[in-house]
């Protein structure tokens, strides 16, 4: 049976993107980061790659951001993503809302994901709440697939140059049965 929830939680986040890889603070006008990442499970054995990640991000103007993230395995599944970033405060804190809507094509299904999120905090140390829904089909329209996770997140921005960023985050669908994920990426720009 663990084995069971174990698959099934790796098909199910392998299918999403499932980490941020981004503070609350947009980029100045003009500017851009790009960076890849993985998002992991604990297993029996250790770490077990769930999703893999390229995004790049660039600053559209005041309070504003967009991006754009490949994700998935190649040559198994994979998905795109477009989102926008608005940021709504400065101070105290930083904090921003995300809107992010994704497509993900497979052998048997295609998904469309929408992930709502908001993220608080510094340019280094930030946390937030992230949705996903999923709605899902076959070819002929006769499976659909229908869900929503809820996730908080909190994330570190390490180094000068090139950025570390470690992340955990925490998705549930009922608060007492939950999925713990962490993420790893590095940025650049």
């Amino acid at each position: 049976m663990k084995n069971t929830v174990l698959l099934l939680c790796i098909f199910l986040a392998g299918c999403s993107s499932m980490s941020v890889f981004q503070s609350p603070g947009v980029l100045p006008k003009g500017e851009s980061e790009t960076g890849f990442g993985g998002s992991f499970i604990a297993g029996e054995n250790g770490p077990v790659i769930i999703n893999l990640e390229l995004h790049t991000r660039r600053g559209l103007g005041k309070n504003w951001e967009v991006g754009v993230k490949l994700f998935g395995f190649p040559a198994l599944s994979g998905g795109v993503m477009g989102e926008i970033k608005y940021q709504i405060m400065t101070h105290p804190l930083l904090v921003s809302a995300d809107i992010g809507i994704s497509t993900l094509l497979t052998r048997d299904l295609n998904y469309y994901d929408c992930y709502p999120m908001v993220i608080m905090g510094s340019e280094r140390v930030y946390g937030g709440y992230r949705g996903i829904y999923r709605n899902g089909a076959d070819y002929d329209l006769k499976l659909q697939v229908e869900y929503y996770m809820h996730g908080i997140f909190i994330g570190y921005k390490a180094g000068l140059g090139p950025h570390l960023r470690p992340e955990i985050h925490y998705y549930f669908r009922d608060p007492k049965i939950g999925l713990i994920i962490f993420g790893l990426g590095l940025q650049f720009g």
